[in-house]
């Protein structure tokens, strides 16, 4: 058991919540990094198609302007 919080409830309970997140990863963790492949080649066909460039979901911008 790893000790992130000062309390052991809450330990447990952060313990328990990675378990179910590593058990929903591995079952389904392939299919989804199908379909997000299947998209991301979905929307460079389509950009490349309509000749407009893909904007990045997580966009850096610039901190000095």
């Amino acid at each position: 058991m790893s000790k992130v919080y000062d309390d052991p409830k809450y330990n447990a309970a952060f313990d328990r919540c990675v378990d179910v997140m590593a058990r929903l990863l591995q079952k389904y963790g392939p299919q989804l990094l199908g379909q997000m492949q299947e998209t991301a080649k979905d929307d460079c066909t389509q950009s490349a198609v309509s000749g407009k460039q893909p904007v990045p979901v997580y966009q850096e911008f610039d901190k000095a302007a």
